[in-house]
């Protein structure tokens, strides 16, 4: 992997990508066949949408922790950790409480639209919320913010320096991930929507954060090389499941996924984030001005992003457009909106730093 200092080009890479990924599959909710109870369903649904989200969020929210733990082990050794308690806070915890109530206000007018454009039973009741008066306010897609605060405590405990020792740890971070998953019955986690932290999806996660923590950048060099071998390993596993997956998907479905499904369940999520971060180590380990703007503008696409498309979801539900014609709209609109108020953010607080400077003096 290129180098420049002490900045990886393939995670810069990894971060951004991950992030347009993720992009991508919240705007193809709408499209899906299978009933969650999302804001609005469109009349343009194919089960190839289902395929793509479950794929999907096998290992993007997974390889988000990775990347996480991998920074934090970077910054502690760097700082400490008092200075990665600060940081924390910095990062994580005044943007999740700037952005909280307000995503809450926008998601909650977005759903009750839907419900009534689609003429659906409210499904607020199931979903928790922190009340304050009688404004709801939920976590939506801002628990990633939440959960990693809470996992970030592990680097009290966690050692300050990679372990180089560990040539495998994929297939090490299967086995916790295959247990939680045989606890659950489910081929993957459901994702939380409380503000009671839920100890399987705190330990899922943890996992990967660890695993992220741990990772030498040696290790992340052979994801690189052995991609061939993991593309050729995912494509066993993911022929395994799709059994399963159909199963569940239909009527009269058993609680419980097999035992062997939800081990290969597990497999597939860890070798997808290691085939994953090897994609972007083989192809995109030079710096590319393109994916440096998705990493950088990568935290505040995340946190503006989902109302956005929800919105647009919303819009074109009923449209006798073809669904990819659609889809591809909601996308393209969504992302141009978060880059363009990004860019307009940057700036503006990049001027407002500079009134608190002094004025440069003349050698």
């Amino acid at each position: 992997m290129e180098r420049e200092g002490t900045r990886l080009h393939a995670l810069d890479a990894a971060r951004g990508l991950a992030m347009a990924l993720v992009l991508s599959l919240h705007c193809l909710l709408s499209f899906i066949e299978t009933p969650i109870g999302w804001a609005i369903k469109d009349r343009s649904t194919h089960v190839a949408a289902d395929f793509a989200v479950w794929v999907g969020r096998a290992f993007l929210m997974p390889a988000f922790f990775l990347l996480a733990g991998f920074f934090s082990r970077l910054s502690v050794e760097r700082g400490g950790l008092l200075a990665f308690a600060r940081e924390r806070a910095r990062r994580v915890l005044v943007p999740l409480l700037a952005a909280l109530v307000p995503v809450s206000m926008a998601m909650n007018a977005l759903w009750d639209h839907g419900r009534q454009l689609a003429a659906r039973a409210a499904v607020g009741e199931q979903v928790p919320a922190l009340r304050a008066s009688e404004l709801p306010v939920t976590l939506a897609h801002l628990w990633y913010l939440y959960y990693l605060l809470v996992i970030s405590a592990l680097a009290v405990v966690l050692p300050r320096r990679s372990a180089r020792a560990f040539r495998y740890l994929p297939l090490l971070a299967a086995i916790p991930v295959a247990g939680l998953l045989l606890l659950a019955g489910k081929l993957q986690l459901d994702t939380p929507l409380s503000f009671f932290i839920e100890p399987s999806i705190t330990a899922y996660f943890a996992v990967f954060f660890a695993w992220g923590w741990l990772l030498d950048r040696d290790e992340l060099d052979s994801y690189a090389r052995r991609l061939p071998l993991l593309l050729g390993a995912l494509a066993v596993l993911l022929a395994a499941i799709v059994p399963a997956l159909l199963a569940s998907a239909a009527p009269g479905a058993p609680a419980r996924a097999p035992a062997s499904a939800l081990v290969a369940s597990a497999m597939f999520t860890c070798l997808a984030v290691a085939t994953f971060l090897g994609a972007c180590g083989r192809l995109l380990a030079r710096e590319r001005p393109f994916f440096r703007i998705l990493a950088d503008s990568s935290y505040w696409t995340y946190v503006v992003h989902l109302p956005l498309a929800v919105f647009l979801q919303i819009q074109v539900a009923s449209l006798p457009w073809p669904g990819p014609i659609k889809y591809a709209v909601i996308v393209v609109l969504t992302a141009a909106t978060c880059l363009v108020t990004w860019r307009a953010f940057r700036l503006a607080y990049a001027r407002y730093a500079l009134r608190g400077q002094p004025p440069l003096r003349r050698a």
